[in-house]
């Protein structure tokens, strides 16, 4: 049976992921004013990086 927790956070599972994705999309926008031949690849595997890199830092300081 699943906790309470467990849960509530699927109900916010969708806006998660919208948020993430809305963080994700105004750093490929910052990095594309900034950088006039930006690599949208490489732009994204950076962004990712940093973005998990904040996520684990946050984790570790909860």
């Amino acid at each position: 049976m699943k906790s309470m927790q467990e849960i509530e956070i699927e109900r916010y599972h969708d806006k998660i992921v919208e948020d993430v994705a809305a963080l994700v999309e105004k750093y490929r926008k910052i990095m594309d004013w900034d950088i006039p031949e930006n690599d949208e690849e490489l732009a994204d595997k950076l962004i990712f990086e940093a973005v998990q890199k904040a996520l684990d830092e946050v984790k570790n300081n909860q």
